[in-house]
């Protein structure tokens, strides 16, 4: 039936069309577009970017359009970047420029902007239409509409609106028609209040669980209306390449929305609920009539809500385009239907009819009927009085099942679709049952333009319409699509134009005669697929597939392409599969590239490409130059092509074939082939081929026939297999060449082990094998051999297990690279754990009442982890001990999981109790499509967990499925299931229905989210469960859930949730994937820095001291430069004989320059055989440039060097530059096993600069500049004492400058011994950045580590001076600047390899086998000693009174000569008051910072809130006319008391003379009082009086009284050298005098509407390293309440009733007292204890809801008296002479 309706309503709009002369194609052409195309038009207005026409911008031209009073505004091609409003009334058409009329895909004008490329601004625009208009927002956050509209007699035709974030059509009040389009956004597709009717039209979301419709009705003068969309003859589809699910089709925003879905297609992403769960929260009303698909109700009737109903026929008139906009918002609505085009309103017109007439005709011959009741409140109507004459019962209505066409194995595609046939290929495929039954789709003549993905079970056959089935040069079916994506995007797969994934069986898939046509433009780097094939057992049979680079991917299993068009223009035919091309016809459109790239990944691997009996030429755009393309190139080294018994034009280069990459030929292990071939490019005697291609013989070609290519071919059609072509075969050539200049890439291979496998049963390259007992040649017998195997380095490892059950404990793995585990399944990997192959199993338990001494529950593992970036594929776990749960107290544990970033995919673990224990602190796990089963707490542990798209199985009743610990609320640690199923275990022996708890918590700050999951029967209706009875740890924990169905969820157990009060039911997302998880930019490398360094690359410039043999030389790289191309679209590659070359080089190329040097060791740069020197200085004292000294100067784009030394031998002179290596700023280079040698500044960066195994030596700021460098695995060497290794000035604090020394080794230069006092770097500018993680230091690192640029300018105040668990003599940090951090794992993620540089697509990964550090590398160093002085100190936040002391210390080390300074500390208290309703919880937090040092005893603070609130509610019932009021009021008290305990801190400066300073300002009160006002109420704000702060503050009055000391002896100078620094004399001490405190208070204020928990956190933090204490007892007594209002509406009257609840928790926090030891000189050690007393606060609160205004009363911030008290002190200044004559000090 619902083919029929199809059929008819597409047969009306073509009778429309061609009756009616205001038919769309008359509104656009593919030439030009002018008023003639407008019947009626007179004149019109041209938008074009060139200047064409009188506008180049849209706005202005449509607003000039209106005042001017012309219909028209045509708009050339082009994308325009502008947000377009509409503000004028009069009615006017935008026609946009189009290449085929009626066809969205064809339009050539985008508007685009990411504030919204159109808004109609004003209510009163009336009747503007659109065509052919693509709106586009590439904006991801929030709201971000394509278009937004308000107003009346809006159209849109054939327009496509496209939307990366929320609410794609936003509409406010008005009416809208849509026709013929296309509509995608991420979510909230349709939002707000629309009064719309879309037609025609393709429909997707782009996320799961995201809403199609989103909207709400709205009050107009008094009187509530609805908001309408009505859905006709639409399409639902999944966007091609995406695999989002569960996208419902409606929500309610609020009352009053409406959605019907008429005669449309619904693909199966779309929700088997239909519309969300939220429908159920108000009045609403969603309907389905006729629709189909794998999505639709009829496909999913036991799933549908109750709020999505199905529809009957005579239903139907309510719901036509006619009644949407008659009953619409006022004033807009209108019963007018004459502003829609014509043709467009009878199409619409006469396929509601068809629908409603078929489907009455045929529910009166249907045997049976559904009798279905609503128990919603909604009314059947778009009427505008919504729902008032409804009552509380329910309303029986009459419905039948929809008669659907008899089950056919084959369906109908017409362009214009009769009786049970389809519109589109699309809805054809939705419409297919997953049976693994056969299936054929006919497709009658015409172009579809549409995306068609083809994944079902079973064989599908599509068959398109022909005259001559024997090619393709008769097809008369064309399915088109326009989409490309650049290929560095990694979204080659989104782009095909039919896309084929048959991974789950051999079934086969068939296409016959259809041209597959990508209409994507020509654009460099750019894929745009015609086909994506993956599977095995494909074939075509006369097709055609078109397009550009990456025509066809053959991707992956078997594929047969018989007498079929393939043309493209770079490595047009590609991928990884075993394909064969019969009498095909292969054309070249654009020259200079490659016809295949196939690519292998072992010489094992299955794989490769043979064209048979084929014609290779080139198409009439290809131009007159012959010679300029190749057969194909190798996408790996063991890639396959072979070209037989083919024709072989001039358009292919004599060499035939070509090297991927110059730098990576890839040539290794490669059989391209060649026999029997004729034409002009044939290898003929005289052909010079490629050395790397192959002559085959006669015997050598068999292997390469049909049969033995592909193995089994029974499942072919030999009949269209073997058809004779219609076009010649053997015939010269009739088109011609253009030339066109080569691209060669930047070279990157980057290698990633966790990357998802691509393929279950085929291991990847350099895998190690296990199998059963070893059945597999070169295999492991069991999993704890292979995994010993193992070497313990930094590279990556995988393990490929063929199916069978392995009997072991596999041991902890434990090393530093990357481990990846794929399980052999025939299913694609990772995504479904049923079909799993492998089980590991392994009996061991413990028993843990109580637990053993020396044990713990991870020894009972099956399975266990100890390191980072371990992922398991595919496996079964099974702990079998106990699994009857016989014995109790004991553990079995199937997986033990301690470090970082580990993950699992489809695994399944079973156990009893603690089944997964997730025990690292501080990691991050990520668990996909698993299934997890156990009895109790058999998810555990501390970890931070994702769980998505998992089962989780309980087995035990009143047992908790999950005990989550953190130690506090801000360590790592947590759980979140996200799209999860909770249910029984299939196996339990009980009936477990509402008895198994979603969690309990294991310590105080559990922390476990559960949301978009399905909670079954089996959840017990409280949801959540404390510890224990006599010891619940609810104080402090995180239970929540968001969005979850079930009969377990929330929403279904309301009464029981609130009843526990320790959980939250939250309104949105707050923990997405992104924001839970650690970060996924670290880089993963599996490349080789070992490689043949002896022989050039093909078409590298050679330089050489000697001539060689036929080869072409150059005696200097500056010739060999000079001879390169100058075209950045080419590599310029040097290879570099051994010697030493004098030369000073600037390379400038604009494109990649490579220095190779000769190596027979590449890995080794102290054996490079390769050397550039030049010996020039530069005084920095002059004006010459730093950089003109480099000997070597990278100033083109990007710049690599591999085995190359770079030297500059000027000397040592001091304040000479002498550069070996720079990089210009914004320029890229790589280093890699090189060495620079220099003096000064040796090695400059101002560019980026990546070094990898090299050397780099130098003295004053070797490693400089304000660029990006990052050293891996190198050698940092100070070739002299007293100097700095960097100096870094980094130009903003906004960018990621700086240097990375990354698993390093800083070490004295070769040959220098002795060096104490080397720093690790000193500040050039304050925001200077230099990190060393993981990396030895020598002893002659300094104590202090880091340096100041200079005593008067130190320049230190925003540096970022950075270790990271280094090691060595030189890596202790007791005495470490106090102006440098030590980082942790969370801080040290900024310096990863990945989130350091933007990009690293310009790092050559090949020729990496070190892997770049992750978070929990290395270990910290040990802790230093410390001596505890005893200090106190007492903060509070109104008055503060403080003192300073030092007490004296006596040491016999203490110096002859004292000086004394006066310093000035400053001590900064802020408090933040801040009230917020987000998550129902306010925060009163108090941020106390203060300099160490300091003893500050102020008075204690007593802070009373008290609220006061008189809330009155309205309620109003009115029957007969009569209305009564209810008056209700509250009184609330809320009271908060502050009381801080004294903090007393003492801080000893090492000095002999003690000062004391008093401070004591008077103490104040502030009283805060708050109202809480809930909406709609509103708010009056009163100003409350300020407080006021007194502060005194001590004035010193210093008298200095000087002595002189004679020495009978000079003592020596210690120096280090500065640049332009004097020497600095040493051998003082220095006492600081502190003598002024200056106090800042400032409080703020803000209150805000909402159920609110009132909670105080009082965080101190110190400058001079004190710590900051834990959290202080808080005492809250939290008062919440819910309020639900319902109405119910009865005829005649209104009766209103609200109803309140009030529940109290109380919960004391108690934190522990903290010491911490502060070290203020370098002479004395003087430890400062802070001791916060425990701190009680007492809130009461009452939320309320009210009608009335309510009062807030906000104190404004204190004002500050200052008193000044004046003191004096005497200090003592004891200056030196020398004796005459005085000879110098001996020891």
């Amino acid at each position: 039936m619902h083919l029929l309706l199809i059929a008819s309503a597409f047969l009306s709009y073509a009778a429309a069309q061609s009756n009616n002369t205001v038919a769309s194609q008359t509104l656009t052409s593919s030439t030009s577009l002018s008023s003639s195309s407008i019947p009626g038009s007179t004149t019109a207005i041209t938008v074009a970017q060139d200047g064409s026409g009188q506008f180049t911008a849209i706005s202005p031209a449509l607003s000039y359009a209106q005042n001017s009073g012309y219909p028209t505004v045509t708009i050339k091609a082009g994308t325009y970047s502008e947000t377009v409003s509409v503000q004028a009334t009069q009615t006017v058409t935008i026609v946009g420029e189009n290449s085929s009329p009626g066809d969205y895909s064809q339009n050539r004008v985008t508007i685009s902007h990411p504030l919204g490329p159109l808004t109609v601004a004003s209510n009163n625009v009336q009747g503007i239409s659109w065509r052919n208009i693509n709106f586009v927002n590439s904006n991801t956050t929030g709201t971000a509409y394509a278009v937004s509209i308000r107003g009346t007699k809006n159209a849109f035709y054939d327009c496509s609106f496209v939307s990366a974030g929320q609410g794609a059509i936003t509409s406010s009040l008005g009416i809208t028609l849509i026709s013929g389009g296309y509509i995608e956004g991420a979510d909230k597709v349709f939002y707000s209040y629309p009064g719309m009717y879309v037609y025609g039209t393709t429909i997707t979301a782009l996320n799961s669980n995201a809403l199609l419709v989103y909207t709400k009705g709205a009050s107009i003068n008094n009187v509530f209306y609805n908001s309408t969309i009505v859905f006709d003859t639409c399409s639902i589809v999944q966007k091609s390449g995406s695999s989002n699910g569960y996208v419902y089709l409606a929500a309610p925003n609020g009352a009053g929305s409406q959605a019907i879905f008429r005669n449309t297609s619904m693909a199966a992403l779309v929700a088997p609920a239909g519309v969300h769960p939220t429908s159920s929260s108000y009045v609403d009303y969603y309907g389905e009539f006729e629709t189909t698909g794998n999505g639709a109700f009829s496909a999913n009737s036991a799933s549908r809500s109750s709020y999505d109903h199905l529809m009957t026929a005579d239903q139907m008139s309510q719901w036509t385009a006619g009644s949407v906009f008659a009953d619409s918002f006022p004033p807009y609505a209108t019963s007018d239907l004459g502003w829609i085009d014509q043709s467009v309103l009878i199409a619409i017109q006469n396929s509601e009819s068809t629908q409603t007439s078929v489907a009455s005709a045929s529910t009166s011959s249907s045997t049976s009927s559904v009798s279905s009741t609503i128990t919603s409140t909604a009314f059947l109507t778009t009427s505008s009085v919504f729902a008032n004459n409804i009552t509380a019962s329910s309303i029986a209505v009459s419905t039948t099942s929809s008669a659907a066409c008899a089950p056919s194995a084959t369906l109908v595609v017409s362009k214009f679709p009769g009786a049970c046939e389809y519109s589109n290929i699309s809805a054809a495929i939705a419409a297919l049952p997953n049976d693994n039954q056969a299936k054929t789709i006919e497709i009658k003549a015409g172009v579809y333009t549409e995306q068609v993905s083809i994944s079902r079970n079973g064989k599908v056959t599509l068959i398109g319409e022909t005259s001559a089935p024997q090619d393709y040069t008769s097809n008369n079916v064309t399915i088109q699509f326009s989409n490309g994506q650049l290929t560095s995007a990694g979204l080659d797969e989104t782009t095909p134009v039919i896309n084929a994934k048959k991974t789950n069986d051999n079934s086969c898939l068939a296409v016959y005669n259809i041209n597959f046509v990508n209409t994507y433009p020509q654009t460099k780097n750019t894929a745009a697929l015609a086909a994506d094939f993956y599977g095995n057992n494909i074939a075509a049979y006369g097709c055609s597939f078109v397009g550009f680079q990456d025509t066809l991917l053959a991707n992956k299993g078997i594929q047969v392409l018989s007498n079929s068009y393939i043309e493209g223009s770079i490595d047009f035919v590609w991928g990884f599969s075993t394909a064969y091309f019969h009498q095909c016809y292969i054309a070249i459109n654009t020259p200079g590239a490659c016809i295949s790239a196939q690519s292998r990944s072992t010489s094992t691997s299955p794989g490769g490409y043979v064209f048979d009996s084929c014609y290779i030429t080139g198409t009439k755009t290809y131009g007159s130059t012959l010679g300029l393309s190749y057969l194909g190139r190798p996408y790996s080294n063991f890639s396959i092509a072979v070209y037989m018994n083919s024709y072989i034009d001039s358009q292919i280069n004599s060499a035939g074939w070509s090297v991927w990459q110059t730098n990576n030929p890839q040539t290794n292990g490669v059989l391209f082939g060649e026999y029997n071939n004729s034409g002009p490019s044939s290898w003929q005697s005289s052909t010079q081929r490629a050395p790397f291609a192959t002559n085959l013989t006669s015997a050598q070609a068999q292997s390469y026939t049909l049969g033995a290519w592909i193995g089994d071919t029974s499942w072919l059609d030999q009949t269209a297999y073997n058809y004779i072509p219609s076009y010649t075969l053997t015939g010269p050539s009739t088109t011609t060449n253009t030339s066109s200049n080569s691209t060669t890439s930047i070279p990157s291979a980057t290698a990633s082990i966790n990357a998802h496998p691509d393929s279950g049963t085929q291991a990847p390259a350099g895998a190690v094998l296990v199998s059963p007992n070893g059945q597999v040649k070169n295999s492991y017998a069991n999993i704890t051999a292979a995994l010993a195997s193992l070497p313990n380095d930094y590279t990556n490892q995988t393990l490929f297990i063929y199916a069978g059950a392995y009997t072991e404990q596999v041991p902890s793995i434990n090393r530093p690279g990357a481990v990846r585990l794929i399980g052999y399944t025939t299913a694609n990997p990772g995504y479904s754990y049923q079909n799993n192959t492998v089980t590991i199993t392994f009996s061991r338990g413990l028993s843990v009442s109580p637990l053993p001494v020396g044990h713990s529950d991870a020894e009972t593992a099956t399975i266990s982890t100890a390191s980072n970036r371990i992922s398991w594929y595919n496996i079964n776990m099974i702990n079998s001990d106990n699994l009857d749960g016989l014995e109790s107290n004991y553990v079995t544990l199937a997986a033990s999981i301690y470090g970082n970033d580990i993950g699992f995919y489809a695994v399944s673990m079973i156990g009893w109790q603690d089944t997964l224990l997730t025990g690292a602190t501080n990691g991050y796990q990520y668990y996909e499509n698993s299934y997890i089963e156990g009895a109790i707490d058999f998810i555990w542990g501390y970890s931070k967990a994702y769980f998505k798209g998992c089962t989780i199985a309980g087995k035990r009743a009143s047992s908790a499925m999950t005990a989550q610990s953190r130690a506090s609320a801000t360590a790592i640690g947590g759980y979140i299931f996200d799209q999860c199923l909770f249910t029984a275990a299939a196996d339990a022996t009980v009936d477990l229905t509402q008895s198994i708890y979603l969690g309990r918590p294991y310590s105080a700050y559990a922390l476990v989210v559960v949301k978009n999951s399905y909670l079954d029967k089996c959840i017990q209706p409280s949801g959540w469960k404390v510890w224990s009875t006599t010891d619940p740890r609810t104080d402090h924990i995180t239970f929540a859930e968001y969005a979850n169905v079930g009969p377990g969820a929330w929403q279904n157990n309301v009464p029981a949730r609130q009843a526990f009060q320790n959980c939250t039911l939250l309104t949105t997302d707050t923990y997405p994937l992104a924001s839970v998880m650690d970060s996924s930019n670290n880089v993963t490398v599996a490349g080789n820095s070992t490689y043949d360094g002896t022989t050039p690359p093909a078409g590298a410039l050679v330089v050489s001291k000697t001539p060689i043999d036929g080869v072409t030389t150059y005696n200097t790289i500056q010739a060999a430069l000079d001879a390169a191309p100058i075209s950045s679209k080419t590599n310029a590659t040097i290879f570099i004989h051994p010697g030493s070359y004098e030369e000073h080089l600037v390379v400038n190329k604009s494109g990649t320059t490579i220095f190779q040097g000769y190596s027979e060791s590449t890995a080794d740069y102290s054996s490079n055989k390769v050397t550039i020197t030049f010996s020039y200085g530069v005084d920095t004292q002059s004006d010459e440039s730093n950089s003109d000294s480099a000997t070597v100067y990278a100033t083109g784009n990007y710049f690599y060097a591999y085995n190359i030394n770079f030297r500059n031998d000027n000397g040592t002179q001091q304040d000479i530059a002498s550069l070996g290596f720079a990089v210009k700023s914004s320029k890229y280079a790589s280093l890699y096993s090189c060495q620079v040698y220099g003096n000064q500044d040796t090695l400059l960066i101002n560019g980026y600069l990546f070094a990898f195994q090299s050397y780099i030596a130098g003295s004053i700021d070797f490693i400089w500049g304000s660029g990006s460098g990052y050293f891996l695995n190198s050698t940092i060497a100070a070739n002299e004492d007293d100097i700095n290794i960097t100096a870094d000035k980094r130009a903003t604090n906004t960018t990621q400058a700086g240097f990375v020394f990354d698993q390093c080794s800083i070490v004295p230069a070769t040959g220098q011994s002795g060096l104490k006092r080397v720093g690790l770097g000193r500040p050039w500018n304050d925001l200077a950045r230099v990190a060393y993680i993981d990396s030895y230091l020598d002893g002659m690192i300094e104590a202090a580590g880091w340096n100041q640029w200079s005593t008067s300018s130190p320049q230190t105040d925003q540096v970022t001076f950075a270790e990271y668990h280094n090691y060595g003599p030189g890596a202790t940090v007791c005495n470490r600047a106090n102006f440098s951090e030590q980082l942790t794992d969370s801080s040290v993620a900024q310096f990863q390899l990945g989130n350091f540089f933007t990009t690293t697509n310009w790092i050559n990964f090949t020729r990496i086998d070190v892997q770049p550090f992750v978070p929990g590398i290395g270990s910290a160093p040990a802790p230093c000693a410390s001596t505890t002085v005893s200090s106190t100190a007492t903060i509070i936040t109104s008055t503060s009174t403080s003192s300073v002391s030092s007490s004296t210390i006596s040491s016999s080390t203490l110096p002859l000569t004292t000086i004394y300074t006066t310093k000035t500390v400053t001590d900064k208290e802020t408090l933040i008051t801040s009230f917020t309703s987000a998550d129902v919880t306010s925060t009163a937090t108090t941020v106390i910072t203060q300099d160490a040092g300091s003893t500050i005893t102020p008075a204690a603070l007593t802070t009373t809130i008290t609220g006061k609130e008189s809330t009155t509610v309205l309620s109003t019932t009115s029957v007969a006319g009569k209305t009564s009021t209810v008056k209700a009021t509250t009184t609330i008290s809320l009271v908060s008391t502050l009381t801080p305990a004294p903090i007393t801190i003492t801080d000893d400066e090492g000095s002999t003379s003690t000062i004391i300073v008093t401070s004591s300002p008077k103490g104040s009160t502030t009283t805060l009082s708050t109202t809480i006002t809930i909406a709609p109420t509103a708010t009056k704000t009163v100003d409350g009086k300020a407080s006021t702060i007194s502060v005194t503050v001590t004035s010193i009055k210093t008298t200095t009284k000087a002595s002189t000391t004679t020495l009978k002896c000079i003592p020596s100078v210690d120096s280090k050298v500065r640049r332009q620094l004097a020497n600095q004399a040493a051998g003082h001490v220095t006492s600081t005098v502190y003598t002024t405190l200056l106090t800042y208070v400032k409080t703020s204020s803000v209150s805000l509407a909402g159920s609110t928990d009132y909670q105080t956190v009082t965080r101190t933090s110190t400058i001079g390293k004190l710590t900051t204490l834990k959290q202080s007892t808080v005492t809250s007594t939290i008062t919440s309440f819910t309020t639900k209002s319902s109405v119910v509406t009865v005829s005649g009257g209104v009766g209103t009733s609200t109803s309140y609840k009030t529940s109290t928790i109380e919960s004391t926090v108690t934190a522990a007292r903290q010491t911490k030891t502060v070290v203020k000189s370098a002479i004395t050690t003087v430890t400062s204890t802070s001791t916060i007393d425990p701190t009680t606060s007492t809130v009461y609160s009452t939320k309320t809801s009210s009608l009335k205004s309510a009062t807030v009363t906000v104190t404004p911030p204190p004002s500050t008296k200052t008193t000044t008290l004046k003191s004096t002190s005497t200090i003592f200044v004891t200056s030196t002479k020398t004796s005459k004559n005085a000879p110098a000090c001996t020891a």
